[in-house]
């Protein structure tokens, strides 16, 4: 597995002790940028808005809603990327990936990745800047049970393979 590439999944969902999410997460460090979310501080919307804002140095102007959200994440305003590859890690998620707008985040932020990761716009046309990898990883007890809550979601697929999920934006949904 490696999070410096351009190719899904777009959002890996582990347990904390998955030794192979780890390794590549020590193996960005080098040449990537690896930013850690606190997910027991994102019990809501604007609480997800403000980690995401804080932790990841969004602009001044970042309007603090779903689709900003996407904009940011796509451009990645920070002096701190540099072009390298970015994983985006949320610790301790599992009560975020209890809420009722978990579903909604993950498919968004499927979609800033893809973005990012295969330089297209919002319209899905090809960009002029390269491709750069963008990542999202959340760590919980239980990744089956956020497969379940994920299956509302016909733009997601979503595959568990080894206690894991990994998470990619479904052909229909480009």
């Amino acid at each position: 597995m490696t999070l410096a590439s351009t190719v899904p999944p777009w959002v890996i969902v582990a347990r904390p002790d998955d030794a192979e999410v780890r390794a590549a997460l020590a193996a960005m460090t080098t040449d990537g940028v690896v930013r850690h979310l606190r997910g027991a501080h994102m019990s809501n919307p604007a609480a997800v808005f403000a980690e995401f804002a804080d932790k990841l140095e969004f602009p001044p102007y970042f309007g603090h809603n779903w689709y900003a959200l996407v904009d940011c994440l796509d451009d990645l305003h920070g002096s701190w990327h540099g072009r390298r590859p970015v994983v985006v890690v949320v610790e301790s998620a599992d009560d975020l990936a209890t809420r009722d707008f978990f579903p909604l985040l993950v498919a968004l932020l499927c979609e800033a990745a893809e973005r990012a990761n295969l330089s297209l716009d919002a319209d899905g046309q090809p960009r002029t800047r390269p491709p750069f990898p963008l990542h999202f990883v959340f760590f919980v007890e239980s990744p089956p049970e956020v497969a379940r809550s994920l299956s509302s979601r016909d733009d997601l697929t979503c595959a568990v393979t080894d206690n894991r999920l990994d998470i990619s934006a479904t052909q229909e949904s480009r």
